[in-house]
């Protein structure tokens, strides 16, 4: 359905059940669980869908091994049990993670962690081989009812050195435990939408809507890109916005006069992605779990090809348009120097850098790293100068995503008079339905699909790797046009490219580079490919030549200043002189 169609059907619905403003990871989580209950629900965002914090987190599905110093065992269980979920519902993205913590003392930290434990210290303690050796066997022990994954192990300086010989020569022993990542968290977001849709005919989603309170409980949905607006009075709202709750409040309230009380104290997290093969070779198959000379936990893994190197934990007031600033470039390699000394990262071995905020519950606390990432659902009564309760959706952690759905729909559908009718945490997300589980139903699935389609084997294979078994879909709709592959990232066709812009709900090349494709993150993004891009765009968009050129600028030089593709800029300068000549 194309975007005109969508606002067609939704100015056909001006009295929905509930308006979730905010299309985050929790958002779109919280409208699963009310699109499959029978809600009329809308799904709304400024922005495209996952392009705030959840487009902006370390990678990680974990369960939150330094959340046991804060004494929060009752999220990290909660987060093992959703880890688990997800290894099971969303295989194709959510892969078991083996994670190693190099330890250079044995006792350090028993005083400080029970200090901080007691609320009688905030300071940052060091964490020796003992106090790790405690919280890994309380993480173990919270992923016991339903284990599917190795317990902790500890090893000597002597297998340890065997095993990361680049470690510094302080390294005492290492402990290895496992957690997962999640290889394309934004794509995983729209098969949740993509899902609800499908399964919900009463459910709508739209991105680049803006949400704004009228008074008298009505709401203005404003289209950022035609200018468009319809109201909608809903019987309830929903402010997922993250780090951007408190202006949503402001934006909602018909009075402004109100007291309005400050529930969100964000911190930006940046993060690094560096093309070195010897810190590749270094950490092989694992993440490494590290400390700083401040005791901030630090992670590096490899990922889409690269190294993900993070993060900071910054304060802020604002979350709109965070960049990782070269102070917290310098912070993040210097933290990476004291694990690797002996590896150099040269500056353009930096191909791509992110930042987000946390939406993190506001706190007083003098250190970030006390800040709960637990979530809680805040209702502040009507704040549209009608009837319709606003809830808030305050904190909260990628992995929890699900479990914060569930519970703010449960308090939602007791206000609408209706129940839950099933259970989503048992239930298969998009390309991870039927996903094959062992080399021989991946010969199978693949033989299946390549005799359906009419795919070569590796083809097929960097699908189903891509979409899980929506490559099938993707196969197919490329097999019923001539195709090519792209300049610069031949993995891709063209295609494959055109099916993405017209199936899931692309208005801009970044929605496209940054969120529908790994092209961006993974440094496989060259000028030459964003001007194959663009041709693409242009003949489905009917954009001139003129406007097609306005587009690629504004794409490389928001990759530039915000995700520090500079050579972008200058390999198009390059080709330009190249032409020229």
């Amino acid at each position: 359905m194309g975007r005109e169609q969508i606002w067609e059907r939704l100015k056909q619905n001006t009295t929905p059940d509930v308006l979730v403003i905010g299309a985050g990871i929790n958002g779109i989580s919280v409208f699963r669980e009310l699109g499959l209950a029978g809600v009329n629900v809308i799904l709304v965002d400024a922005a495209d869908y996952c392009s705030g914090a959840s487009a902006a987190l370390s990678r990680m599905v974990h369960g939150g091994l330094r959340y046991l110093e804060n004494g929060e065992f009752r999220l990290v269980q909660e987060s093992l049990m959703e880890r688990n979920a997800l290894l099971a519902n969303a295989p194709h993205y959510v892969k078991p993670l083996p994670t190693s913590i190099p330890i250079s003392s044995y006792f350090d930290g028993i005083i400080g962690s029970t200090l901080r434990f007691f609320r009688l210290s905030q300071s940052q303690p060091r964490r020796g081989a003992l106090m790790i050796k405690a919280g890994l066997t309380f993480y173990d022990l919270f992923a016991r009812k339903n284990k599917i994954m190795p317990s902790h192990q500890f090893f000597g300086k002597k297998a340890t050195k065997q095993k990361f010989p680049q470690y510094r020569s302080e390294t005492l022993c290492s402990a290895t435990y496992y957690d997962a990542s999640v290889t394309q968290p934004e794509r995983l977001g729209f098969e949740i939408i993509e899902q609800t849709l499908a399964e919900s005919p009463a459910s709508l989603a739209l991105n680049y809507t803006r949400a704004t309170g009228k008074g008298d409980g009505e709401i203005l949905l404003n289209d950022e890109l035609s200018g468009e607006q319809f109201t909608v009075k809903p019987k309830a709202i929903i402010n997922a916005t993250g780090a951007w709750i408190d202006f949503t409040n402001e934006a909602l309230t018909s009075d402004a006069t109100t007291a309005k009380k400050r529930l969100i104290g964000g911190t930006k997290g940046s993060h690094l992605m560096i093309d070195n093969k010897e810190l590749r070779e270094a950490i092989g198959d694992h993440m490494v779990y590290f400390e700083n000379e401040e005791g901030r936990v630090c992670i590096l893994f490899t990922y889409q090809g690269l190294v993900l190197v993070g993060s900071t934990d910054i304060r802020v007031e604002n979350p709109t348009g965070m960049i990782c600033t070269q102070e917290e470039q310098d912070y993040i390699l210097k933290s990476l120097e004291g694990i690797f000394p002996n590896i150099k990262i040269a500056p353009e071995q930096i191909r791509f850098t992110f930042a987000g905020v946390r939406p993190l519950p506001h706190s007083n606390s003098a250190i970030n790293g006390q800040i709960s990432r637990d979530h809680s659902c805040i209702d502040l009564g009507s704040l549209a100068g009608g009837s319709a309760p606003v809830r808030c959706m305050v904190g909260g952690k990628w992995t929890t995503f699900r479990a914060f759905g569930e519970q703010v729909a449960d308090a939602v559908l007791v206000d609408l008079g209706m129940k839950r009718t099933h259970s989503t945490l048992v239930t298969p997300i998009g390309g991870g339905t039927a996903y094959p589980q062992s080399e021989a139903q991946e010969k199978r699935w693949l033989q299946t699909a390549m005799a359906e389609t009419g795919t070569s084997e590796l083809r097929m294979k960097t699908l189903l790797e891509r979409y899980g078994t929506k490559a099938r879909d993707i196969a197919f709709a490329c097999s019923n046009q001539q195709d090519e592959p792209l300049a610069g990232a031949e993995s891709y066709t063209h295609a494959e490219i055109v099916h993405l812009i017209e199936a899931e709900h692309v208005t801009n090349m970044l929605d496209l580079v940054l969120r529908r494709t790994t092209l961006a993150i993974s440094g496989a993004l060259t000028a030459n490919t964003l001007e194959d891009i663009s041709h693409l765009f242009a003949k489905q968009r009917r954009w001139d030549e003129s406007l097609r050129q306005d587009h690629t600028i504004e794409t490389r030089n928001y990759l530039s200043a915000y995700h520090g593709m500079k050579q972008l800029i200058e390999d198009h300068i390059e080709m330009e002189t190249s032409n020229v000549s």
